[in-house]
């Protein structure tokens, strides 16, 4: 379990970055939402720094998450 945690995680991590790749096959998601905004609005400096902020706001805690539990892990096997 301890050694997995921190790849499971960070897989975790990669698949939310990039389901940006998704919006090619036609799949609405987070960024290419951030593009339909951006042709309509013509404001992407605020648009993208949301679409930037709500990536963070979804993956900064699943990476501390995995950081405490990493260090609770390795508590628990000494």
């Amino acid at each position: 379990m301890k050694v997995s945690i921190p790849s499971t995680i960070g897989f975790a991590v990669q698949v939310i970055k990039n389901t940006s790749l998704t919006s090619i096959i036609g799949y609405v998601e987070l960024t290419r939402q951030g593009q339909i905004l951006n042709n309509a609005t013509f404001e992407p400096f605020a648009i993208f720094a949301m679409v930037g902020v709500i990536y963070f706001v979804i993956c900064y805690p699943l990476s501390l998450y995995s950081k405490r539990l990493e260090a609770k892990l390795t508590l628990a096997t000494r």
